[in-house]
C-alpha cells in the first residue's frame, strides 16, 4: 500500500525531468565542487540579510534577545556563507552537516582561517597591559562543527539535541532525485529525531509552493488537510519572502553591483522564496 502511494506521488511531480534530476545526485555535487571554482563561496536562493528578521526570532528567546546558545543544525550547508554569518551574530553552536566529504574539509579549513584571522586582528589592536610589554592573549572562541552526514541517516548521538535545523535548498535537491518520495520520507524522520521534543523547530526555505511540499513536510500518509504532522510530530506553517532583485552571491561592497529592475510580469506575491516551519511538540 505505502509503494503504491509513492507510485501515485511520483507520477505527480515528474516535471523538471532529467535537467533537475541531476541536483538530486550525489556524484552531481562531488563533480560541482571538484570542479574549478567550485568551493567558493555560494548560497541559494537567499543570504542571512534576507533571512534575518525571519530566522533571528527563532535562535533567540523572546525574553532575552541576547540569548546566544541555541543549538543550531545547518542540514545540506555546501559552501554557504549562512553558517558563518550567523555566528558572527555571537552564535557558536552550529553544527554544518553536508553529505561531500570534501566540501566539508574546504568550509572547515575556511572557517579555521577566518579565526586564525580575527584572532590575529584582535590580539593587534588589543591594548598591552601598563605593567606588562605583551597584550594578554585573546579567548578564543569555540568553533563551529562541520561533519560529513547525510541528511536520511544523522547520528544517532544527536537524538533530542538541536534546537533549530536550517536546510536552504536541500529538500529541493532530494525532492530532484530518484526514489524521492522514500528519501524525503527518511529525511523528515532524521530531522524529527534530532530536534528537541516540544520546542525543536525545522525551517526549510524553498523554490516551490506549498501544494507541492506541504505533502512532503507532513507525511505523505497523511490524506487529511491538518497542518499537524501526525507522522513527525510537529506542527507545519508557510510563509514567503521576495525574491531579491539582486544576485545573492555579488560581493556586498562592490561598486559595480547589479540591481534588477521588476519587469512588467513581476508579481511580488508570486516571485517569493517559500519558508516552510515545523515546530515539534
Amino acid at each position: 500500500k505505502a509503494s503504491s502511494r509513492f507510485r501515485a506521488l511520483a507520477s505527480k511531480s515528474r516535471a523538471g525531468g532529467a535537467a533537475a534530476a541531476r541536483y538530486g545526485s550525489a556524484e552531481y555535487w562531488r563533480a560541482r565542487y571538484g570542479a574549478e571554482g567550485g568551493m567558493e563561496a555560494f548560497d541559494w536562493y537567499l543570504r542571512w540579510e534576507q533571512l534575518r528578521d525571519t530566522l533571528l526570532p527563532l535562535l533567540s528567546r523572546e525574553d532575552d534577545p541576547e540569548f546566544r546558545a541555541t543549538e543550531l543544525l545547518l542540514l545540506g550547508c555546501g559552501t554557504s556563507t549562512l553558517g558563518e554569518q550567523i555566528y558572527g551574530e555571537g552564535f557558536m553552536n552550529i553544527t554544518n552537516v553536508d553529505r561531500c566529504e570534501e566540501v566539508i574539509a574546504a568550509m572547515q579549513e575556511r572557517h579555521q582561517a577566518q579565526l586564525d584571522g580575527s584572532a590575529a586582528a584582535g590580539a593587534k589592536g588589543k591594548k598591552p597591559d601598563k605593567k606588562s610589554a605583551t597584550p594578554e592573549p585573546t579567548e578564543p572562541k569555540v568553533p563551529m562543527a562541520f561533519v560529513a552526514a547525510d541528511a536520511t541517516s544523522l547520528p544517532q548521538d544527536w537524538a533530542g539535541r538541536f534546537d533549530v535545523v536550517v536546510d536552504k535548498a536541500m529538500l529541493d535537491a532530494v525532492a530532484c532525485g530518484e526514489a524521492k518520495w522514500q528519501t524525503v520520507e527518511a529525511v523528515m524522520h532524521s530531522v524529527s529525531r534530532v530536534l528537541k521534543p516540544g520546542s525543536g523547530v525545522y525551517m526549510s526555505i524553498s523554490h516551490a509552493g506549498p501544494e507541492v511540499r506541504k505533502k512532503m513536510l507532513v507525511g505523505p500518509h497523511q490524506d487529511d488537510e491538518s497542518d499537524y504532522s501526525s507522522e513527525y510530530g510537529w506542527d507545519f506553517s508557510h510563509g514567503a519572502v521576495p525574491r531579491p532583485l539582486s544576485n545573492p552571491n555579488a560581493d556586498p561592497k562592490a561598486k559595480d553591483k547589479v540591481e534588477l529592475v521588476p519587469s512588467a510580469l513581476y508579481s511580488a506575491e508570486k516571485d517569493v522564496y517559500h519558508i516552510y516551519t515545523c515546530r515539534k511538540r
